[in-house]
């Protein structure tokens, strides 16, 4: 759409677009950052929720210390905005990969990335020492997740091995969170981060008695970030998804509806039974969730009966019965995506709105950044 929408009123856009609460993000922004430091916490958001260079630059303003990218491609372009505390949360493998680690290397003053085997510190290694550059080296623990890291029993031996490779500078520890998304509610998050930080805590305490700078401790998610005590034996968290919030989030009890800044405007296009409400808002506008967090594709903004129940490529289908006012044809409805991080994937811009009406139209300069 470009910037010819500034100062239009929503229902005036095409559609399908993505709109964004700018007052929304600023109060998430601090609402978190805040959270943090009253804990004694470094905040280190994760930018895949957001993918846009502006947002970053709101998170490190309010006082956030550096960025989480999952990938070498997302950390170029944060770094083309200026950033220069970026830890790429993710296992760097392969020499394309290696020769632009190094040369991001030379543009980031504090560069970090995940390493959990000897195999790939040693690729890493070899590609940095070759370009005459070093990154510290952030170690993952798997600490229940069963996606990447080495066990617990694993994590001194990793230390020396990495801490013996030239170019690489163990800097820290990190483990994946991803054990929350299976909680719901406060008084289950403050546990599970309680547990997550002596566990954590207690494994850099090791690595430091072994003679290792453990300058870092990360974990986090966006479900508990605001449920850790001071002294839990973290540095930081890397919560992202809070910064726009969708429907998964709303469910887990991690936000408010009113703390959801990113919803999809679709118009009704048919209206082909009673049942059957047909928007043109379908995958390739909302995506899909990752794991069974929520019942349903997609709700109407403020009407939380109003689910989008299926969803192909261009259409999503709506039961409107719930709805004591039913959509029109034509109508435009706005839509919390189940999963905002990969809802976002899917757009090139977001449109910024404030009170409803057009503000700005921000580049998602990230959008499609996988490699």
């Amino acid at each position: 759409m470009g910037k010819g929408v500034i100062g239009k009123f929503i229902h005036d856009l095409d559609t399908p677009c993505l709109l964004v609460d700018i007052e929304v993000v600023e109060a998430n922004i601090a609402r978190v950052q805040k959270g943090a430091e009253a804990v004694g916490l470094g905040l280190r958001p994760h930018i895949k929720a957001h993918k846009t260079q502006q947002m970053a630059l709101l998170q490190i303003r309010a006082g956030a210390l550096g960025i989480t990218s999952a990938k070498i491609s997302e950390a170029e372009v944060f770094a083309a905005a200026g950033l220069e505390d970026i830890f790429i949360a993710n296992q760097i493998v392969g020499a394309q990969k290696m020769a632009r680690l190094a040369a991001l290397a030379r543009q980031v003053p504090k560069l970090s990335v995940a390493v959990d085997s000897l195999e790939g510190a040693q690729g890493l290694s070899e590609g940095l020492v070759k370009a005459g550059a070093e990154v510290g080296a952030i170690l993952e623990l798997d600490a229940g997740a069963g996606r990447c890291g080495v066990p617990a029993a694993g994590l001194r031996e990793l230390a020396e091995q990495v801490a013996a490779l030239p170019g690489l500078r163990v800097r820290g520890l990190f483990a994946y969170a991803g054990g929350a998304y299976a909680l719901r509610g406060a008084e289950a998050f403050r546990d599970f981060a309680a547990e997550e930080s002596a566990c954590l805590g207690g494994e850099a305490e090791k690595l430091r008695a072994a003679g290792f700078d453990m300058e870092v401790v990360s974990g986090g998610c966006t479900p508990t970030a605001g449920h850790y005590a001071p002294g839990g034996g973290l540095s930081e968290i890397r919560p992202g998804t809070y910064i726009l919030n969708d429907r998964n989030q709303l469910d887990l009890g991690a936000c408010t509806e009113d703390q959801i800044a990113a919803t999809v405007l679709t118009t009704v296009v048919s209206l082909p039974a009673e049942d059957r409400t047909i928007c043109d808002a379908g995958t390739k506008a909302l995506a899909t969730q990752v794991g069974e967090v929520s019942a349903g594709m997609g709700w109407v903004w403020g009407h939380p009966e109003g689910v989008f129940f299926r969803l192909n490529d261009e259409h999503g289908y709506l039961d409107p019965r719930p709805l004591a006012e039913k959509p029109r044809l034509g109508d435009k409805l706005r839509v919390i995506p189940p999963r905002i991080c990969t809802c976002l994937n899917l757009w090139d811009e977001m449109i910024v709105i404030e009170k409803e009406k057009v503000v700005d139209v921000w580049r998602i300069e990230a959008r499609g950044k996988v490699w």
